[in-house]
């Protein structure tokens, strides 16, 4: 790392840390007070985290895009972001960063321990088709992880009968539109991300698709998020029923993301910049 985006980085790690610790204490304590203040830490948290992306950009000449650290940079980003968002739009969806806030910092943190240091892009990598099917990929994770806190939100409310802190959430129908809706949009990026690829793959490769192991679980897991849909809209699946899916599917964009570098090392997807 640079030394600039090294004290960044840390720094935006341990606020995150600290959001996440004081998510969890709010919901199990019910303390509103906490819940409503977290928001501001967040904006701080994502500042540094911004200004880590820029310092590599300008250490490297390129942006995050290769390598399971700039994977889990750019990434969490993402996730991040929507999340103030939503939470600075909606005071309602404030709770939303109780799934998304440990979730990003535990990706975080496994990126920086996976290498991060500082390397030029190759020629063969420098590809408009790369940030394309980058930036699709992490929308396309940030759209289901965003799904996968409002899951979460759904079934901690549909379990917990205390109205006085959780009647402030979103209702129960409204938060299942929401995360159907994410669902959507995340299946609609993913395959953009897939598509990009395989234009970008024929060039660097020779081939569209080479059933490497992250093209298939990349498309293993828009299957999954396929049938999700499919059954909402065809079957009728509503509820926590359709909740818990959404939560188990995440499983699948972890694994495409992070899991197979660590158990293949002939992977096409296994760049060293």
């Amino acid at each position: 790392m640079a030394p600039i985006e090294t004290i960044c980085i840390w720094i935006a790690t341990g606020l995150y840390a600290i959001t996440a610790a004081l998510y969890i204490y709010s919901f199990v304590f019910k303390n509103e007070k906490i819940l409503q203040r977290i928001v501001y830490i967040i904006i701080v948290s994502f500042l540094f985290h911004t200004a880590s992306i820029i310092a590599r950009y300008y250490a490297i000449g390129n942006l995050p895009v290769a390598g399971d650290y700039e994977t889990a940079l750019g990434g969490t980003w993402i996730i991040v972001l929507i999340t103030l968002y939503l939470s600075l739009r909606h005071k309602s969806l404030k709770s939303l960063g109780v799934a998304t806030l440990p979730f990003s910092l535990l990706l975080l943190g496994f990126g920086i321990m996976r290498a991060p240091g500082l390397a030029p892009m190759s020629a063969s990598l420098k590809s408009f088709w790369l940030y394309i099917h980058v930036l699709f990929a992490q929308i396309a994770f940030g759209s289901y992880t965003i799904a996968f806190g409002m899951a979460i939100i759904y079934l901690l409310k549909n379990k917990n009968p205390d109205k006085e802190f959780y009647g402030k959430f979103p209702g129960l129908p409204r938060l299942e539109d929401l995360m159907f809706r994410f669902v959507i949009f995340g299946f609609i990026t993913d395959a953009v991300m897939i598509a990009s690829g395989a234009i970008w793959a024929k060039d660097l490769w020779g081939n569209y698709w080479s059933w490497d192991p992250v093209e298939t679980w990349s498309l293993i897991t828009w299957l999954i998020y396929g049938l999700t849909i499919h059954l909402r809209v065809t079957m009728g699946w509503k509820g926590r029923k359709l909740a818990w899916l959404v939560v188990f599917a995440l499983t699948g964009m972890v694994i495409t993301f992070f899991g197979v570098d660590l158990f293949v090392d002939t992977s096409l997807h296994l760049f060293t910049k």
